[in-house]
């Protein structure tokens, strides 16, 4: 979507920010070791008629984008969308640093790579980090290779869906957040499976991905629940959907989760990093790229050596080759600065 954010920058007024803006809400560091997390209050003054339109009509404006393109926003904007109805000098606050954000990381792009089209979930959930005790629940969809025995990680491949929410219900423990965000995001997916299957590519069992081995012990059965009452009798219903052979939990460590970046936020160091597995990093080195991608012009053999002036002489090839990777190198770094 080129020049959306810049687009949309001019029309809200927004001045750029003198120093690059790296993350899209502001990190509140944990204190470690604390018997007592306490929760924030937000005691700034309530915003005006016409804030409040503004807040609104930006939230409306960003989450396009973020929906279409860059799913580093949707926490942020998850959180502000559930303040815009009553919003404050705070929800101001974290507009403005997300517009930063935009104008600092403008015009992103996903880059999709040719496979088998079988739907891959990896889903999770933070327990506890929204207002009201609630927790956000994150999803990352991607179509990749067929699924072996035993079960691994696919190839990286763009998303096709991104789910970054709120859980309605107030759970009571973190493997409860988790099974209710397998639960919401196995319900995204059934319309997808439905969808491929209908252009011509049959599913699988999904794989969806958790890093929570309650949660996956519970829906694999090997888990026995003593206290059944305490879970939501409607996250069953993936059980259910397992016994159909329409899902396949699998647990693998957090920091293989690709949802766990959606579910919180995180320092700007994390971001730089993270951007890069969602989104096309145009500086990456050629070894990390897959598929048919060229991001270089082709280099040809190295020339032999000239024995009559005894030292190593280029092809005109050889030359033009280097030119072009030097020409390509410097666009790319424009475009990024």
């Amino acid at each position: 979507m080129p020049q959306y954010i810049a687009t949309a920058l001019k029309k809200f007024h927004h001045t750029p920010p003198t120093h690059p803006q790296h993350a899209p809400a502001k990190w509140t560091q944990p204190t470690y070791g604390a018997k007592i997390q306490y929760a924030s209050n937000d005691t700034s003054p309530a915003c005006t008629a016409n804030e409040k339109l503004q807040i609104q009509k930006i939230t409306g404006t960003l989450l396009y984008y973020a929906r279409a393109v860059d799913p580093t926003m949707l926490v942020a904007l998850n959180d502000i969308s559930h303040e815009q109805a009553n919003p404050t000098k705070t929800t101001q606050q974290k507009i403005k640093q997300l517009l930063d954000y935009a104008a600092t990381y403008p015009d992103a792009t996903i880059r999709y790579y040719k496979s088998d089209m079988i739907l891959w979930i990896d889903s999770d959930a933070a327990y506890l980090v929204a207002p009201q005790a609630r927790s956000r629940v994150g999803g990352h969809f991607k179509l990749s290779s067929k699924p072996q025995t035993p079960i691994q990680n696919p190839p990286t491949n763009g998303p096709v869906h991104v789910e970054s929410t709120l859980l309605r219900q107030v759970v009571a423990a973190a493997s409860e957040a988790e099974l209710g965000a397998a639960f919401l995001n196995a319900q995204k997916a059934v319309p997808i499976r439905q969808a491929l299957h209908d252009m011509g590519h049959p599913q699988p069992p999904t794989p969806l991905k958790t890093n929570n081995s309650t949660a996956h012990g519970i829906l694999t059965s090997l888990v026995k629940q003593k206290r059944s009452k305490a879970f939501d009798m409607r996250f069953y219903w993936l059980k259910d959907r397992i016994a159909q052979q329409q899902f396949h939990v699998y647990w693998k460590p957090g920091n293989q989760n690709l949802a766990d970046y959606i579910t919180k936020h995180h320092p700007p160091a994390h971001h730089k990093i993270m951007r890069s597995k969602y989104l096309l990093n145009l500086l990456q080195s050629v070894e990390l790229m897959r598929g048919c991608v060229t991001p270089f012009p082709p280099v040809p053999p190295c020339p032999p050596r000239n024995v009559t002036d005894g030292h190593a002489t280029m092809t005109r090839s050889w030359t033009k080759a280097f030119q072009s990777m030097s020409t390509t190198k410097r666009q790319i770094s424009n475009l990024i600065n």
